[in-house]
């Protein structure tokens, strides 16, 4: 510990001709949100398993047994309209969806109430690609790329949002 300033000039001066440069956590989580990087405990909870993030390649189909195997075949385990994960692009792409927030079935201005279809589990402004960018777990996911969803947000505002790959980069 004595040495941590002496070490952090050490570096600095050595990665000079590279033009290295320090970043923080929150880089981190906005570089691995471009490349659809999954964050464990934002993106998964009990309820998701590896096929809900486009990780079933990960799932052996080799074993005749695994522990997990017979829980993932499961009626509502392997339904097509899981809430699974995508990409968002706002409409507007200075606007950054809230973490959290609620995408909804029908558009906000539609008459009667509206059921939710999914959650924004990760969302940043990306200054690479100059636009905000989220990951989302939404009902039948793949299948809504392309569609445009409204995600309502406080005081009757609502923010739109395309379905795209969640993979930025």
């Amino acid at each position: 510990a004595n040495y941590g300033r002496y070490m952090w000039e050490e570096v600095m001066k050595a990665g000079a001709e590279f033009d290295i440069t320090p970043y923080g956590t929150e880089t981190m989580h906005v570089l691995r949100a471009e490349k659809g990087f999954i964050m464990i405990g934002d993106e998964t909870d009990g309820t998701v398993i590896p096929q809900d993030l486009n990780l079933g390649w990960a799932v052996s189909k080799k074993k005749s047994d695994f522990i997990g195997k017979r829980a993932q075949a499961r009626a509502d385990l392997t339904r097509p309209d899981r809430e699974t994960l995508v990409g968002l692009l706002t409409e507007n792409p200075m606007e950054v969806l809230p973490d959290g927030a609620y995408a909804v079935a029908e558009p906000v201005a539609a008459e009667g109430p509206t059921r939710t279809i999914g959650h924004v589990t990760s969302s940043y402004f990306s200054p690479t690609l100059g636009h905000s960018i989220a990951m989302a777990l939404i009902e039948g996911g793949a299948g809504r790329l392309g569609q445009t969803l409204d995600f309502p947000v406080g005081a009757g505002g609502v923010i739109r949002a395309r379905v795209v790959d969640p993979v930025f980069l």
